[in-house]
């Protein structure tokens, strides 16, 4: 039998305040995206990029996110208010969804304000809704997913499976690491009496249903060999930070707010107990998921980010009870209490609220300086999320003072030639103005983009050594030095230089500069 909902289930109130919740939440995320002074993060030049090239597939990511930021840039533009706003509805969707899941699983108003709220006040979420990539929709999906699931659980009916399987093929059409999710659920249905599912056409054709919807992708990795593994593979072994066990299970309490710990720990324990005994295969998936953390020692702390908001949402329903028994009245005002005052310590690390200086003495007063990235050239004393906002403009005015040094001659047959995709979509976004020579790169897809069809005669490089083009040109000029103060330390003190003399063809040498990580 599907659990009551307790006393308070449905109260006007309660749907008024979540509601103002969500919109709280949004507010809270974009406006401060929008008065910063920090631009562009990283991936958002990338994804525009890709947004101006639609295919079914890229390197590193699947097509939904492009897609979707080209229907925002046609009808809004490409602004930083209107590339930001759908993540920001998502931090909205994301708390009425989580406060609704709550009641779905049994909670009243308290439990689903308590839900919404631990979502909103959730340090990654935070992140991840300030800026537009993939990872903003992949939480909502995953929440969706999840409420699928609960209403399976439940008693629904079993053709439930095909719209589960739906949202799930738009979850690997978003992100490829949406597969998370589905061998949280098959740990989660092997471990339980929730097998029988498995035995059910319905949760087959689901499989057969996302299958289709990610088939596109997959005949554009055939047709492209299949990079995406390349580039999964490269970035395991030479991105992702080793990280013990219990670093690993302490990020994911940091990074979830320290303060969301005794709700989400009480959706397992609710999921796994006697009350939850219909849900058990949800406790379980997300074990099966954590401890495949723990087994991997990887950093990267948002990987399963989307399975916490149906264990906040369970743990809501836990805590709604016990706040009705005897000796617990004080947890009714505490848990909110915390839950606001971690997000109030965290929200400086995860919005753009801070000036770079300050924020860097904040992070360090805290101590929190995560690397989520191998590598020397991987550190800075800001956040990622921030230091790789920096600069974006001081690199198009270097660069197009260096195609000013060009003859038109020159200029007709050169190309900009930079070290990753962030300079390249910094460059073709903010310098479209500024009739630069074509932007070319080796980063990911815009290897696959190639260098163009005719040989370049000149290039302006951006943080090359000379010596790795000596076998193709012989002439180097240096020009400059791009500088970025907060940047990430790869990305600082970069010279660049006017090249010429071509010896050797460009256009033969260029699968050399494939770098797929």
């Amino acid at each position: 039998m599907a659990p009551s909902p307790v006393a308070g289930e449905g109260r006007g109130e309660g749907k008024i305040t979540l509601a103002a919740l969500a919109a709280g939440s949004f507010l809270l995320i974009y406006i401060p995206s929008l008065l910063s002074s920090y631009g562009y993060f990283i991936d958002e030049v990338y994804y525009v990029a890709c947004s101006e090239r639609l295919a079914f597939g890229y390197v590193d990511h699947p097509p939904l996110a492009p897609w979707i930021l080209r229907l925002v840039r046609e009808l809004l533009g490409d602004s930083l208010a209107a590339i930001r706003l759908l993540p920001a509805l998502c931090s909205a969707a994301s708390v009425l969804l989580t406060g609704w899941m709550a009641r779905r699983l049994g909670a009243g108003t308290y439990g689903q304000i308590l839900a919404g709220l631990a979502m909103a006040m959730a340090g990654m979420p935070m992140i991840i809704f300030g800026f537009f990539s993939m990872n903003a929709f992949g939480i909502v999906i995953w929440i969706c997913a999840s409420l699928l699931l609960v209403e399976i659980a439940r008693g629904g009916d079993p053709r439930l499976w095909l719209v589960f399987g739906t949202v799930a093929g738009v979850g690997l059409l978003n992100k490829h690491t949406f597969v998370l999710m589905a061998f949280g659920l098959a740990v989660g249905l092997v471990m339980t009496p929730a097998r029988r599912h498995l035995t059910s056409k319905w949760l087959w054709l689901g499989a057969s249903v996302a299958f289709l919807i990610l088939l596109p992708n997959l005949w554009w990795q055939v047709q492209n060999g299949w990079p995406s593994l390349e580039f999964y593979r490269n970035a395991d072994l030479n991105k992702n930070v080793p990280t013990p066990p219990w670093k690993v299970l302490f990020d994911q309490i940091l990074f979830m707010n320290p303060a969301t710990l005794p709700i989400w720990a009480a959706g397992v324990v609710f999921f796994l107990g006697r009350r939850g005994r219909q849900f058990h295969f949800l406790g379980w998936s997300f074990v099966g998921l954590l401890a495949l953390l723990l087994i991997a020692q990887k950093s990267r702390p948002d990987r399963i980010i989307g399975a916490y908001p149906v264990m906040l949402a369970a743990g809501a329903v836990w805590w709604d009870l016990r706040c009705r028994m005897p000796g617990f009245g004080w947890a009714r005002w505490a848990l909110p209490v915390a839950l606001i005052l971690g997000g109030a310590v965290l929200a400086p690390l995860a919005m753009p609220v801070l000036p770079p200086p300050q924020l860097a003495s904040y992070s360090a007063t805290l101590g929190i300086v995560p690397q989520v990235e191998l590598g020397a050239g991987k550190v800075s004393e800001l956040p990622q999320w921030f230091a790789d906002r920096l600069g974006w403009p001081e690199l198009v005015d270097e660069v197009a003072a260096a195609a000013d040094r060009l003859t038109s001659e020159e200029r007709a047959r050169a190309v900009i030639a930079v070290p990753s995709y962030g300079h390249a979509g910094a460059l073709e976004l903010l310098g479209r103005d500024r009739d630069l020579p074509r932007v070319v790169s080796g980063h990911n897809t815009y290897h696959l983009w190639g260098p163009g069809e005719q040989e370049p005669e000149a290039l302006i490089t951006v943080g090359f050594d000379p010596q790795s083009l000596s076998g193709l040109f012989d002439d180097f000029e240096q020009v400059s030095t791009y500088r970025c103060e907060g940047c990430m330390s790869w990305r600082k003190d970069a010279p660049i230089y006017v090249v010429r003399g071509r010896k050797a063809s460009v256009l033969d040498a260029w699968s050399d500069f494939k770098h797929f990580e």
